[in-house]
């Protein structure tokens, strides 16, 4: 039990070094390690796990930057990713607009967004780009973005051939979402548990916002 909490402060300071890195790109593995009072050999296992296992475009050019980053900070986030997202899924099933034009766009606003949240965003539209409908509660990974950005625990549902050591409902007051390895991964503290916690979203089910908590047991 020790390690999984182990391992969920470790993403947490990881996905903090991918924001500052997106923030102010150019920054050294020198004036990294003492941001984040690592070593230079801490430091540069993280960004191996930046680069190699979530799968984000890093690259040492003067500094450490994510490829496309520019000068002028972007305004964008994961809860404007998630509402595009969503928009364009009414759209296209509202029939405002063509379904070409819809995976056009669809195909360009990744651009629009810093590089580490755009593998959220292929995500998040990868139901328009394959001109289909996304299952109301199917979504995981949407709904948990909508309880980070409306501060509201999540219930996560998993499936009846889950791990026996996992909670079949665990009630997570979610922090941050990270790709790795292929999979997408919640940090959020686990009522049940009382500690923070990390959960691969896919394997779950089914997520629920639940806007009340309840008593940890």
């Amino acid at each position: 039990m020790e390690r999984k909490r182990l391992v969920a402060d470790r993403f947490r300071r990881i996905w903090a070094i991918v924001e500052f890195i997106a923030l102010h790109p150019g920054c050294s593995r020198r004036i990294l390690a003492d941001r984040f009072a690592l070593s230079e050999r801490q430091l540069q296992a993280d960004l191996n796990v930046i680069r190699l296992e979530m799968g984000l475009p890093l690259v040492r050019r003067q500094g450490y930057r994510f490829l496309a980053e520019d000068d002028a900070p972007v305004p964008f986030g994961l809860a404007d990713a998630q509402l595009l997202g969503l928009i364009l899924r009414q759209a296209a099933a509202g029939g405002l607009v063509t379904p070409e034009a819809v995976r056009a766009l669809a195909a360009r606003l990744p651009a629009l967004f810093p590089a580490h949240l755009r593998p959220f965003l292929l995500h998040a539209l990868r139901p328009v780009a394959e001109n289909r409908e996304a299952r109301p509660g199917t979504d995981v990974l949407a709904v948990v973005a909508e309880a980070i950005e409306r501060r509201v625990p999540v219930r996560l549902r998993y499936g009846a051939g889950r791990n026996a050591a996992l909670l079949a409902e665990p009630l997570v007051e979610p922090e941050l979402v990270v790709p790795y390895r292929g999979c997408w991964y919640l940090i959020g503290y686990c009522q049940q548990r009382g500690r923070a916690l990390m959960f691969c979203l896919d394997t779950v089910a089914e997520a629920a916002l639940a806007p009340t908590l309840v008593p940890a047991t």
